[in-house]
């Protein structure tokens, strides 16, 4: 009977799914309903963009704020990860071939990924650096290989790729992986890994559950990156950059009892992370009261959803290089009211503030 229910609910959502088909177009944030809630004076809370914007980066695809608090920018196209302090004052940098994203854990150790040659393959690497040991000092640090995208689980392939990392408060790090083989029920390409250990790997698992193809609540495919909670050990937000209509926002609860990921919010209820369609997610981060931003590189935009998922008139965006505008958007993130966000094709860090938080 559980299951049957599931599968009306879908088959009800399925029939309205039509209503937020988006188009493939690049198109301006404000063209698209947002909820307002409850709040009658909400709409009068703006982000405001802080100036200088950050202009040294040649398309930076990734914006961390660390836990010293510093900034990591992935500099993509210029091959390396650049540390700043909050002023935006260059403290070092490190080499990398084509770095994608970044994160930390909460023993300050910062973790990239980036490419590898090996042989005639090019490779993707989970790099690790720990930063206590240098003083904090990135540029002092030795880039250590942690785990490759050729890890077996229990197979092996150099096609595969890593697309997002995030790590929970007891240090487990989860990373979203892809690649083009997922007929194998065994081990498709396309997986959720949770993985631990500090110097050395001492366990890989394999998220059961989900779906490697497809666009439904379950689906991984093309898995763009993940965010964990800072108060929770096991629960993960996933967003998918398709272009096909489905779930992209995707908020998994563990269930202790079952020992199953089970998602927080599903088909035919009317919550805005469900039912709004965006176009390409790219890049997620939350803040301390776990609102949701997504950053989408098709509309050019960044989506804040409350932890309620109903999407906040705070959102913004539109194509270009101005105020609030955003040009293939790539990453984002969040410390101590400011929010950054890595606008790739403007060769910029952008940060913005709330106008309620503005002194």
């Amino acid at each position: 009977m559980k299951h049957y229910k599931a599968i009306l609910l879908i088959l009800m959502f399925a029939l309205t799914s039509s209503a937020f088909i988006s188009c493939g177009d690049k198109t301006d944030l404000s063209q698209f309903p947002t909820n307002g809630g409850s709040d009658p004076n909400v709409g009068e809370v703006v982000y405001v963009q802080i100036s200088p914007s950050w202009n040294q980066f040649n398309k930076p695809e990734a914006v961390y704020l660390g836990k010293e608090p510093l900034i990591y920018v992935a500099d993509t196209k210029n091959n390396r990860v650049v540390q700043l302090d909050l002023s935006g004052t260059e403290i070092g940098s490190m080499s990398f071939s084509n770095p994608k994203a970044i994160a930390q854990d909460y023993n300050f150790d910062l973790l990239v990924i980036a490419d590898s040659v090996a042989g005639v393959d090019t490779i993707n690497v989970v790099y690790r650096m720990n930063l206590y040991e240098t003083g904090g000092f990135l540029a002092n640090a030795v880039k250590n290989t942690y785990i490759t995208s050729a890890y077996p689980t229990p197979t092996t392939s150099r096609s595969r790729r890593f697309t997002g990392i995030s790590v929970y408060p007891d240090n487990k790090i989860i990373v979203s992986r892809s690649g083009p083989d997922n007929s194998n029920v065994i081990d498709a390409d396309n997986a959720l890994l949770t993985i631990t250990g500090r110097n050395t790997i001492s366990n890989v698992t394999v998220l059961s559950g989900f779906q490697p193809t497809g666009n439904g609540i379950y689906s991984i495919e093309k898995s763009s990156g993940v965010a964990t909670f800072s108060n929770n050990y096991t629960d993960f937000i996933l967003i998918r950059n398709t272009t096909d209509f489905g779930f992209k926002v995707e908020w998994f609860v563990y269930d202790n009892v079952k020992g199953t990921y089970d998602p927080r919010f599903i088909p035919g209820e009317d919550v805005d992370i469900i039912t709004y369609q965006l176009g390409t997610p790219e890049s997620i981060t939350l803040d301390p009261n776990n609102n949701i931003f997504v950053v989408d590189n098709q509309r050019d935009s960044l989506y804040k959803f409350n932890a309620a998922g109903e999407l906040r008139p705070e959102s913004f965006g539109g194509t270009g290089s101005g105020d609030k505008q955003l040009n293939n958007p790539m990453g984002v993130s969040f410390f101590d009211k400011v929010l950054y966000i890595a606008d790739t094709d403007n060769n910029r860090i952008v940060r913005y503030k709330l106008s309620t938080d503005i002194n």
